[in-house]
């Protein structure tokens, strides 16, 4: 009778046990959901809504709707790739590469541009990609879209790689790059090149055991949103440390500048051997252009890291002297409404740069 009392007990304790448990569990996961939302809600920002669209703002609010849907997949040596899409602005094909209307299907000569989410497009619909309007400038062309979104130069430089590993060919190759290099290789978690965005990320999400994570895994759901608000009142009213270290670290700086230069020349090489020609394109930013800026809210701290590497960037290509690198830094000092964030442009400054890189493109080698 007495065991059984005890057992009895027991059964009672473990069971309003589990349920505290399990209720607190539930409590704690609403709360960091709501936590999640709460970061998300205060770091929003429509750019649908800048002067850049205020003659096309419903079209603006497809283009982004658009952007919000597009996924990626792991893909071997460029780290990652967009998966196929179709929207009402937005087209990507079986490789995740954006199309657009050609306008001549027939004709037999490419030119292949490399980039980041500004070749891609972001910002804009199909037919007002800096490809695109390039295109309709030399319409007797293919042109053809591979940026992927924060590519940088060494991953255009394996995608081109893996380009003509594949057996293809291309009259004329772009690489539009800068941003990425100067942007994303800055963060101080980022240790030692080559590196691309996903660095850090990667290496504590693929090669940890299962233990780690799972345990990686819990801490997402249950309590990663709510340490991050933690931490954003904590910083309130005062200075957080910076995220980047180039302006500290002047030699990671020039380390960047001079691997993005060999990347360059690594293509250029790859190219010409094939017969083709080969231009490279050190791309314009809102921190180092002269145009209008005050609807944007810009990081200062990311762009004195940003300045740093691309000052760097600009001292090595007056020293190399390289015919095939063009400097299009100034090509937005427009007083206008272009940039949509740091980088990103609408349409129409896709269409300054593609009427740029046209001008280049026609001068012909030197």
């Amino acid at each position: 009778m007495k065991n059984n009392n005890i057992r009895q007990k027991t059964t009672r304790f473990v069971y309003i046990a589990a349920v505290n448990i399990f209720l607190f569990a539930i409590l704690l996961l609403l709360l960091n959901i709501a936590s999640g939302y709460y970061l998300k809600q205060g770091n929003q920002h429509d750019r649908s809504n800048l002067p850049n669209y205020s003659n096309e703002r419903e079209r603006a609010r497809a283009i982004f709707h658009d952007y919000q849907r597009v996924q990626h997949d792991y893909e071997p040596f460029v780290g990652w790739q967009a998966k196929s899409y179709k929207g009402s602005t937005l087209t990507l094909n079986e490789h995740g590469e954006r199309l657009h209307q050609l306008p001549d299907p027939t004709a037999e000569k490419t030119v292949h541009f490399f980039g980041g989410s500004t070749t891609w497009g972001e910002g804009s619909d199909d037919q007002r990609t800096i490809p695109a309007i390039f295109n309709t400038l030399n319409p007797t062309y293919k042109v053809y879209n591979h940026g992927q979104l924060a590519f940088n130069s060494r991953q255009n430089l394996d995608a081109l790689l893996s380009f003509y590993a594949n057996g293809e060919k291309a009259d004329v190759v772009i690489f539009y790059d800068g941003v990425n290099d100067a942007a994303f290789l800055c963060p101080s978690d980022i240790k030692e090149l080559p590196a691309h965005r996903l660095v850090a990320e990667y290496r504590s999400q693929l090669y940890q055991s299962k233990g780690s994570r799972m345990a990686s895994f819990m801490f997402d759901i249950f309590v990663s949103n709510i340490f991050r608000v933690i931490e954003v009142k904590k910083q309130q009213g005062t200075s957080p440390p910076s995220a980047y270290n180039c302006v500290t670290d002047r030699t990671k700086a020039r380390a960047i500048a001079m691997m993005m230069i060999s990347n360059w020349e690594m293509a250029h090489d790859l190219v010409e051997a094939r017969g083709g020609r080969f231009i490279a394109i050190l791309q314009p930013s809102a921190f180092t252009s002269k145009t209008t800026k005050e609807h944007l809210k810009l990081d200062k701290v990311l762009e004195e890291n940003f300045v740093m590497v691309y000052s760097e960037l600009k001292q090595l290509i007056g020293k190399k002297k390289h015919p095939w690198i063009v400097d299009l830094t100034a090509s937005l000092d427009h007083d206008d409404y272009i940039y949509i964030d740091f980088c990103h442009v609408s349409p129409n400054g896709n269409e300054l740069i593609a009427k740029d890189i046209d001008s280049v493109f026609r001068m012909g080698p030197k």
